[in-house]
């Protein structure tokens, strides 16, 4: 037996007590951090090995990269549904590429009319809101695409811009 700090005295089972646990704990710890070592390594693994398409489409991307063609419309000025208002608007559609960029302009003025008569069908309260617009982007993409025969945006206009919007 021998004497601890306070005049207690220390049984020699306690030392092999006081090990055993940070013996324990020590494992303890050595497992938790096996597993999360084991976790960001699994981790790591899935996130660069993504499914081959979007690999391929991403390497695709990368290597196809060429500067976005735009084809700029003239000012649209069109009296509102139902009212006495009326809406101004510059139009940017952009394209698959030159070849439909010439599309467009050989069907210029059947283009120009879809939207004149789209827009012109439009009230002041459905264009006011950040949705109604993007609504009206949706249908002239689809009106274009459906003029031009493209079926899917890569073939015709993926995407209508509107460089002004004035309702008055």
């Amino acid at each position: 037996m021998s004497k601890k700090a306070g005049g207690a005295v220390e049984e020699p089972g306690e030392k092999k007590g006081g090990l055993k646990k940070i013996i324990i704990i020590a494992l303890i710890l050595l497992v938790v951090i096996a597993l999360g070592v084991a976790g960001a390594i699994i981790w790591q693994a899935r996130s660069s090995n993504a499914p081959a398409g979007h690999a391929e489409q991403a390497a695709e991307e990368k290597h196809d990269e060429k500067p976005p063609v735009y084809e700029k419309l003239e000012v649209f000025t069109v009296n509102l549904s139902g009212g006495g208002n009326y809406l101004q608007t510059e139009i940017a559609l952009k394209v698959a590429d030159v070849s439909v960029s010439e599309k467009i302009k050989a069907r210029m003025p059947e283009i120009r009319n879809a939207i004149i008569e789209l827009l012109s069908s439009k009230t002041q309260e459905e264009l006011v809101t950040v949705q109604g617009k993007q609504k009206l982007a949706d249908q002239i993409q689809a009106q274009v695409n459906g003029l031009l025969e493209a079926k899917k945006p890569a073939e015709g206009t993926s995407k209508v811009l509107f460089s002004t919007f004035i309702i008055q």
